[in-house]
Formats: structure tokens, sequence, C-alpha cells
């Protein structure tokens, strides 16, 4: 399985597959995506096997401030733009966020160990063109079951001060975001036909914590 940088020929495909785990009413658009892979696309990563896309690990590439913000809640992955991106000419550190991991074949059991070492590789280049670089965190907004368990427990990711209120909720085989700190709302809402999938997290870990992340990406 080989990888490729994101080009806008693949936006509508990722845009609608992140729309069917998460359907924010605040979606990332092209234009974000323009935004965002305009100095780095390869953090963009879409991997193919015989042609075909077997996979996709689309990773933001921020600078201290706007990871910080991200994780903290106080930005939205929509809100992410020009003035939060990492510029390997300007900044001296970098936060990853995933933004979108999923695989399609079901032969690849370690995919997250591709998408790490892929990761790697592009900050092993980032690091040659600038040595001082350093990354200062990994995270991921993991609205899904398999997500959460990969980030919590494969990955030793943990909630920090934010706590994200929104839950996934299915109904007639549709999923919808219900942000809510109330059980009385939530109780409401199964009491209507709704069932409860989980809570979205945002999961974080830091380059002095254990986790496999660190084993595999250079820091």
């Amino acid at each position: 399985m080989n990888s490729r940088k994101i080009s806008q020929k693949d936006y509508a495909k990722l845009l609608e597959l992140d729309k069917k785990v998460y359907p924010t009413d605040s979606p990332v658009t092209p234009a974000m995506l323009d935004n965002w892979f305009q100095n780095n696309p390869e953090f963009g990563a879409i991997f193919e096997d015989s042609g075909k896309i077997s996979g996709m690990c689309i990773a933001i590439p921020l600078n201290e401030t706007g990871w910080n913000k991200l994780i903290s809640g106080k930005l939205q992955e929509s809100d992410l733009g020009k003035d939060t991106i990492f510029d390997n000419k300007r900044d001296v550190e970098i936060g990853i966020h995933i933004y979108h991991l999923e695989k399609f074949s079901s032969s690849n059991k370690q995919f997250y160990v591709q998408t790490l070492n892929n990761l790697n590789k592009t900050i092993t280049t980032l690091k040659n063109q600038n040595p001082k670089l350093k990354v200062i965190g990994f995270s991921g907004l993991c609205v899904t079951s398999s997500g959460i368990n990969l980030f919590y427990n494969k990955l030793n990711c943990r909630e920090r001060d934010f706590i994200n209120p929104e839950h996934i909720l299915r109904k007639n085989n549709k999923l919808q975001i219900f942000k809510s700190t109330s059980q009385k709302e939530l109780e409401k809402k199964l009491s209507s036909g709704y069932e409860y999938a989980n809570r979205c997290k945002m999961l974080v870990t830091y380059p002095d914590e254990l986790s496999l992340v660190w084993e595999l990406l250079q820091h």
C-alpha cells in the first residue's frame, strides 16, 4: 500500500466520509482544506492499493497557538484557518491533529502504524529543513467507538481540561450530534426513539507521556 499527498480531487470523498460519522452543523469546507494543506499537503495522506484508495490519514499541521486552542475547545476544526496552520519557514513547534483516519480494507490490521510511520517521514523531512522543529503534541477528535478505542486504548491519548459535550445519537439509521451536559435532556432524547452511540472526545498525548505515538513519531 502506497501513499500520496491529498489533492483537491480527494476533497469531496473526504468530506462525505467525515459527514457520515460526524454530521456537524459547522462542517469543514473545500476552501478550509486548501488552507490546511497549502504549505504541506503531505499531511493529508491518501493510501492506495492497485490504484484504488485503501485508506486515509488526514492530519492538520497546526502552530502552537492553533493546536492549544483546538484541544482546549476554544476552536473547532472548522475554525482552523491560515493563522493557525503550521508554517515551517516561521514556526519551530507543531501540533498534529488527526481530522480523519479510515481504512477501507480489513486486511491491514495495523493501519495506524503505517499512518504514524508516514507522519514520521513527513516530520523528518521538515526537521531537515528546520532543525529546531519540535512536535508539541498529537490529538484527535474521536467521534466513533473504533476511533476512541484506537486513541484511548492503543495510543494512550487522554481527555484533558476540555470535556466535549457532544454526543452521537442514532435514529432511523441516521446519526445526529446532540450537545448537552444535562441527563434529563439526554433521557428525553432516548425516550423519543434515539439510540446512544458514544460521546465525542478530544484525546491528546504529549511527548513526555507514555504512548505508542512517541515510539513511532520523531519529536
